[in-house]
């Protein structure tokens, strides 16, 4: 089985840099049982959950239907199409195109990074290039180009870091023969 919302929150939690106590303690309750989520041993509460997926950025409907689809056993996990939850999003800060967050809307890169490593549509691939501070340093991606290589690579699949950093390459080497 999937373990669908254990994933999410050891990928928020490392995104922070926070153990699992310190992450425990933001929401009052114990690293052992963060533990417990993340390895998908226990669910967290419906309440905890949305708590925390609000913080990740999760709207609250995509946040019931991921809970939802993980309280039921696996051969019925199939049914439940996490789609039609994300087609009817809220908007959210900073203003959403059709496909999620517009980066392109942020000023500054750290809090672009931030938010991209929060995004519950940004690719786990994506998320790997965008966690390396090389990527950085190196090559500043801009909010549209994070939009770009979301919107446009991340329908294909989740991908690698290395393939979204060649996916990199291939936005600039496009939007530069535009110009």
């Amino acid at each position: 089985m999937k373990n669908i919302l254990g994933t999410r929150i050891l990928e928020y939690r490392e995104s922070l840099g926070l153990t699992q106590d310190q992450f425990g303690a933001k929401y009052h309750v114990s690293g052992p049982a963060i533990f417990k989520f993340e390895k998908g041993y226990v669910k967290p509460s419906l309440e905890l959950w949305l708590k925390i997926s609000r913080d990740f950025g999760l709207n609250d409907r995509r946040a019931v239907l991921l809970w939802m689809k993980a309280k039921l056993p696996d051969k019925y996990q199939k049914f439940v199409d996490l789609t039609v939850g994300a087609a009817e999003d809220e908007t959210a800060a900073y203003g959403e195109v059709q496909h999620g967050l517009d980066y392109s809307k942020f000023d500054d890169r750290e809090a672009i990074r931030k938010s991209a490593l929060k995004d519950d549509g940004i690719p786990r691939g994506l998320k790997a290039l965008l966690r390396d501070d090389e990527v950085w340093s190196l090559f500043k991606p801009t909010g549209e180009e994070i939009n770009m290589m979301r919107d446009l690579f991340g329908a294909l699949g989740e991908g690698t870091g290395d393939n979204y950093r060649d996916a990199l390459r291939l936005v600039r080497a496009f939007t530069k023969a535009g110009q």
